[in-house]
C-alpha cells in the first residue's frame, strides 16, 4: 500500500489506483497508524485519539468495526492479507520504507539540505524541488477535527515552509535573485510575520539593484511586527538591513565581480 498525507489523505495500491470505499472515520483510523508505523498501538490509545480522549460508550465496538472495515477496503479478496493486523491488546499497521509520502518528503528535504551545506546548490535545488513537488494542498486536509491529526498536519505544513524557504536560500545561492523576486514577494505576503522569507526579499530586491525596494520591504516588516505582535524586527534581520544600506553585502559584490570578469573575457 501506498499512502499520501501532503493533501487530503489517500490509500493507494502499488499500482497507483486509489483504494475505494474509505469513509472518513476509515482515512482518519489509517492516518493515525501511520504516526505509528509497524508499531503496535493499544486499543486505548486507538479510541483515545480517533474521539479526542473523549470517547463515546459505543466507541470500543464502533473501533472494531472501522478494523474490520478497513482490512477489507485494504484487501477485498482475503482480508487476513492486509497490512492491518491484531496484535495482543491492539493493532500494527505494516508500512514498507517509502510507502509514506511524507517520509519521502523528508528524505528528500534531508538530502537536500545536505547538499546546500556542502556548497552543491544545483542539487540541493533538485532535491527540495522534489520534496515540495509531493505536496497536493495542505497536509490532512478535511481530517483536523481529530487533534492529534491537527498537530501532525501543523507539523508536516512547517516543514513544507521551511523546505521552501530553504529552496530560496539555495536559490538566491546560485544567483537566481532576479527570478525569484516574484515568489518571494509573494510568499513575505502570505507569511507577514515570518523574518526569514523577509530577509531573502530583502537581498533579492537589493540584488537586483533595487535597493531602495530593499529598505521598504524592511520597514514595512517592522510595522507589522510592531503592530502586531509589539516587537522589534530580530537583530539578524535589522543587521542585514543595515548591510543593505552600507553596501556590505558580500554575495553581491562577488556576483559583480564576477560578470565583470566574465565581460572582460567576451571582449
Amino acid at each position: 500500500m501506498l499512502y499520501a498525507v501532503l493533501g487530503p489523505f489517500l490509500a493507494m495500491k502499488p499500482s497507483g489506483d486509489v483504494i475505494a470505499g474509505l469513509a472518513p472515520r476509515h482515512r482518519q483510523l489509517l492516518a493515525l497508524f501511520l504516526l505509528y508505523p509497524n508499531v503496535a498501538v493499544h486499543r486505548d490509545t486507538l479510541i483515545d485519539l480517533l474521539w479526542n480522549r473523549r470517547p463515546t460508550k459505543s466507541a470500543p465496538r464502533n473501533l472494531t468495526t472501522y478494523i474490520a472495515q478497513v482490512r477489507r477496503r485494504l484487501s477485498p479478496r482475503d482480508p487476513a492479507l492486509s497490512p492491518l493486523h491484531t496484535v495482543e491488546g491492539g493493532y500494527l499497521l505494516s508500512v514498507p520504507p517509502g510507502s509514506v509520502d511524507a517520509a519521502v518528503f523528508n528524505h528528500f528535504a534531508a538530502q537536500g539540505r545536505i547538499a546546500r551545506e556542502n556548497g552543491d546548490y544545483h542539487n540541493a535545488a533538485r532535491m527540495l524541488e522534489n520534496a515540495l513537488s509531493l505536496w497536493r494542498g495542505d497536509a490532512l486536509l478535511g481530517m483536523r477535527h481529530v487533534d492529534e491529526l491537527s498537530s501532525w498536519a501543523e507539523r508536516l505544513d512547517e516543514d513544507r515552509r521551511a523546505v521552501t524557504e530553504d529552496l530560496f536560500d539555495v536559490r538566491l545561492a546560485l544567483g537566481h535573485h532576479h527570478e525569484i523576486v516574484g515568489g518571494l514577494a509573494q510568499w513575505a505576503r502570505r507569511h507577514p510575520l515570518r523574518e526569514r522569507p523577509h530577509r531573502q526579499l530583502m537581498l533579492a530586491l537589493h540584488r537586483s539593484g533595487r535597493t531602495h525596494d530593499a529598505s521598504a520591504s524592511y520597514q514595512r516588516l517592522r510595522r507589522t511586527l510592531v503592530d502586531r505582535l509589539g516587537t522589534e524586527p530580530s537583530p539578524d534581520t535589522q543587521a542585514l538591513h543595515q548591510r543593505i544600506l552600507t553596501g556590505d553585502d558580500l554575495p553581491s559584490a562577488l556576483m559583480r565581480l564576477r560578470a565583470a570578469t566574465q565581460r572582460a573575457e567576451r571582449t
